[in-house]
């Protein structure tokens, strides 16, 4: 662009593009990243690119729109020039291109930065493929915080994003074409739904979570400038979820436990007793395995930060778990691990008499899937139960907020999905509560 172009721009910037708005922020804390530039103006543009301009996060205040105040003066101008001439450029194209009616998009933005870096023709068609995004998404993970949390991004999650890529790199073959960000329409939302119920036969809430990641794949590489299909924001694009039929323990159940004599058996002594400690404070099997480090007084229980959220809960003290902890003299149940507790405490509630058929959802291991069916009510039973059979026993005594925040739920919608009484249940109490009206 012309230095005549550049003078007359800023009367233009005052007169045309009042508006118009342009911010760089750093996304990724990568080393070096990408500054994402975003453009901006009135109510119909919005667009995103990245800038080709790499620089250290740790430099970059989002916030203050430049350099922080310590970094060196010769780095400051470096970057000044850079961003100046770069938007100096968006805005002169703008008033060109809009001008003429031209799509103001963040297909119209990438080119504009392909165009000023004089970069070859064929880039600026922007054909960008999911999988090498998710790839590098993966990637830039395992360095990456969870905010809510101030913790790295977990290996659990990590895993679940290595599924997703492989279930595309496999539907990718089937289709025998390569999937583009543009291609992810509502008709690819149906044919690779039909591809994950019909062919790999997963069920209804396996689908609907891996379409829930997907749009949060494309939210992030909307926000880093690639070029989406904005039919993934439509209410149809996403999947049923099957009815939930979660197992819990009622109270007569776990009072069952409790009773139990197990003095001459170990094994089944110390899963009964850390089972009830679960059962009575709602925790999870992650936070059960650090019993060790929590703080037991003669009332309440003190965990400094729970596993998923890093909240810190004080607990009542059920009698239980004070009679649990007086029977062993004081001395907390061996900790062991997740898959050993899920098949000894399988052993224990079948010990229990737990052995009435109820309906729920087994992992058969030929197919790997998880199938419904009516099952003993010991094979559903696992470490999930306990802090759902401690929301569900308590709800309807206490308020509700008083169990969210033991149980560290965030919303009531999530808290009421752990809520698992039956049918039986709601009559019976209802029944009692005609009685009680004579």
């Amino acid at each position: 662009m012309s230095e005549l172009c550049r003078e007359f721009l800023i009367t233009l910037d005052d007169i045309n593009v009042s508006m118009a708005n342009i911010k760089f922020n750093v996304i990724s804390t990568s080393n070096p990243s990408n500054l994402n530039v975003r453009f901006y103006h009135g109510r119909g543009v919005d667009c995103n690119a990245k800038s080709n301009i790499l620089i250290d996060p740790k430099f970059w205040s989002n916030k203050m729109q430049n350099l922080k105040p310590s970094i060196r003066k010769e780095i400051k101008d470096h970057y000044r020039i850079k961003t100046e001439n770069l938007k100096n450029e968006i805005i002169f194209r703008f008033n060109d291109d809009f001008s003429t009616g031209e799509a103001i998009d963040s297909k119209w933005l990438n080119r504009v930065i392909n165009n000023y870096y004089k970069r070859p023709e064929f880039e600026n068609d922007y054909k960008i493929f999911f999988i090498p995004f998710i790839q590098e998404f993966i990637e830039e993970s395992k360095k990456r915080i969870n905010h809510k949390t101030g913790k790295k991004i977990s290996d659990t999650t990590i895993n679940r994003y290595k599924s997703i890529l492989n279930l595309l790199l496999k539907f990718e073959k089937e289709a025998g074409s390569k999937i583009e960000m543009n291609d992810i329409s509502l008709k690819f939302h149906n044919d690779f739904t039909n591809y994950l119920k019909l062919d790999c036969n997963y069920s209804n809430s396996y689908i609907h979570r891996i379409i829930s990641q997907i749009k949060s794949f494309l939210t992030e590489a909307k926000m880093k400038g690639y070029e989406v299909n904005i039919e993934y924001e439509s209410k149809k694009f996403t999947f049923s979820k099957d009815e939930s039929i979660d197992t819990y323990l009622n109270e007569k159940e776990i009072h069952t436990l409790f009773e139990m004599n197990l003095s001459d058996n170990e094994k089944f002594l110390n899963i009964r007793d850390l089972f009830i400690i679960g059962l009575w404070t709602g925790l999870r099997i992650g936070d059960l395995k650090r019993i060790s480090e929590f703080h037991f007084s003669s009332n309440t229980l003190i965990i400094s930060a729970t596993e998923k959220t890093n909240s810190t809960v004080e607990i009542p003290i059920h009698p239980q778990v004070k009679e649990v902890l007086r029977r062993r003299r004081g001395e907390l149940p061996r900790i062991i691990s997740v898959q050993k507790f899920n098949k000894y405490v399988k052993e224990l509630c079948k010990l229990a008499g737990f052995t009435d058929k109820i309906l729920g959802s087994i992992k058969n291991p030929k197919t790997n899937r998880k199938e419904r069916g009516y099952y003993e009510k010991y094979r559903l039973i696992s470490s999930h139960i306990c802090r759902r059979s401690f929301a569900t026993n308590l709800y309807g005594k206490i308020d509700d907020k008083t169990i969210m925040a033991i149980t560290t739920h965030r919303s009531h919608s999530q808290f009421m999905s752990y809520i698992k009484t039956t049918q039986k249940e709601h009559v019976t109490k209802l029944a009692e509560f005609w009685e009680n009206q004579k």
